[in-house]
C-alpha cells in the first residue's frame, strides 16, 4: 500500500480511500468513529431499558395476566429467531475480520448471509404477527373488565382444563383479538386496541426492535455496495466495523426480549 494524493492511496493498483476526513488522518477517524458509534448504540440500549422498566411494573402489578397472555405466544418461533440472530452476529464478526485481512470478497458473501438471515427473521415475526391478528383465548384475569363483558355476552368465553401443580385448574377463556388496529384511539373501554397490557407491550417492543432489523439490513446492504465497489481494504474498512457493531445491538436487544416475552409462561 503506497501513499498518493491527499485522502487517498494506492492498494492492489487501484486508487482507494485511506481513511483520513476534514483533514484527520485514518485512525483518528477510526477511532472517533467507533466512538461515536457506540455513544448512538447507549441512547438505544436507554430506549429499550425504558421499555423494560415498564414491562417490570406491568408484570410486578399483574403477572397472573402476563402469564395467561404469554402462553399464547409460540416458543418455537421465538427460539427460530434467536438462532437465526446469533448464527448473524457470527457472520457479521467474520466478515469484519475478513475484511481486516483483506478479504473482501468473503466478507460480502458473510455480510449477505447476514442479510439472508435478517430476512429470515422478519419472515418468521410476520408469520408470528399474521396469527397474533386472529382470535386467541386468553383467561379471564388477562382481559380488560369492560371488553371481558362484552365477550361474555357474546359468547366467546368458556371453561379450560389446565395443569397447575400437577392437577386441573378450571379457568375460563375468552377468544378475543389481541390486536385490533381498527381500535387505536377508542375511548370505548369495552373495545381496546390491545387485549393486555402485555400484548400492548409485545407488540410495541418486537415492533421496534424490527425496525432496528430493518435499519441494520439497510446498513450492510449499503456496506455490500460498497465493498462490491471494491472501496475497503486492511488501512480503511470503517464502516463496516460499525454497521457490525449495530448489528450486534439488534442481537443483543433480542436475547433480552425472548426469554421476557416467550419465556415468562
Amino acid at each position: 500500500m503506497s501513499s498518493n494524493q491527499a485522502g487517498y492511496t494506492t492498494y492492489e493498483g487501484r486508487t482507494v480511500r485511506d481513511g483520513s476526513l476534514w483533514g484527520n488522518p485514518g485512525p483518528l477517524v477510526y477511532s472517533m468513529s467507533r466512538f461515536g458509534m457506540w455513544l448512538f448504540l447507549a441512547t438505544e440500549i436507554l430506549l429499550f431499558a425504558i421499555l423494560f422498566t415498564a414491562y417490570a411494573i406491568a408484570y410486578y402489578r399483574d403477572g397472573a395476566a402476563f402469564h395467561a397472555s404469554a402462553k399464547e405466544l409460540s416458543v418455537a418461533f421465538g427460539a427460530a429467531n434467536t438462532i437465526i440472530l446469533l448464527f448473524s452476529s457470527f457472520t457479521v464478526a467474520w466478515g469484519i475480520e475478513a475484511v481486516k485481512r483483506g478479504n473482501n470478497r468473503l466478507m460480502m458473501i458473510l455480510f449477505g448471509i447476514t442479510v439472508v438471515c435478517g430476512i429470515a427473521f422478519l419472515v418468521n415475526k410476520k408469520f408470528e404477527y399474521s396469527h397474533k391478528v386472529h382470535e386467541v383465548e386468553l383467561a379471564k384475569e388477562a382481559i380488560a373488565p369492560d371488553l371481558y363483558q362484552v365477550l361474555k355476552s357474546e359468547n366467546k368465553c368458556g371453561e379450560a382444563f389446565e395443569k397447575h401443580h400437577g392437577e386441573d385448574v378450571v379457568l375460563e377463556k375468552c377468544k378475543v383479538v389481541p390486536f385490533n388496529l381498527a381500535n387505536i384511539g377508542s375511548k370505548d373501554k369495552s373495545k381496546p386496541a390491545f387485549a393486555s397490557m402485555f400484548f400492548f407491550l409485545y407488540f410495541i417492543m418486537t415492533g421496534i426492535h424490527g425496525l432496528h432489523i430493518i435499519i441494520g439490513l439497510t446498513l450492510l446492504i449499503w456496506v455490500m455496495y460498497k465493498g462490491f465497489k471494491g472501496e475497503f481494504h486492511p488501512g480503511w474498512y470503517t464502516p463496516v466495523e460499525v454497521s457490525g457493531l449495530y448489528w450486534h445491538l439488534v442481537d443483543l436487544i433480542w436475547i433480552y426480549l425472548f426469554p421476557l416475552l416467550y419465556l415468562v409462561a
